[in-house]
């Protein structure tokens, strides 16, 4: 899975905004459990994505070799 979640971790500018207005007001801890929720919410949407596709890739590989070897 670290393989797939390696790029996850990159924050773009959209999310820097969202966390921005997603804790506009908040301070101290609640500000904190806010930015890691947000965060762990994006790796692990990151994460699945990346596992769909390799999935995805890895059921084409097996129709491909399937035909390939006549079956």
């Amino acid at each position: 899975m670290t393989v797939y979640a390696a790029d996850c971790g990159k924050e773009t500018m959209v999310d820097q905004v969202g966390d921005w207005f997603g804790t506009f007001g908040k301070k101290g801890m609640e500000k904190n459990q806010i930015l890691a929720r947000r965060k762990a919410d994006r790796l692990l949407a990151c994460a699945q994505q990346k596992a769909r596709k390799a999935v995805k890739e890895a059921q084409k590989s097996r129709e491909d070799m399937k035909k390939r070897l006549g079956l």
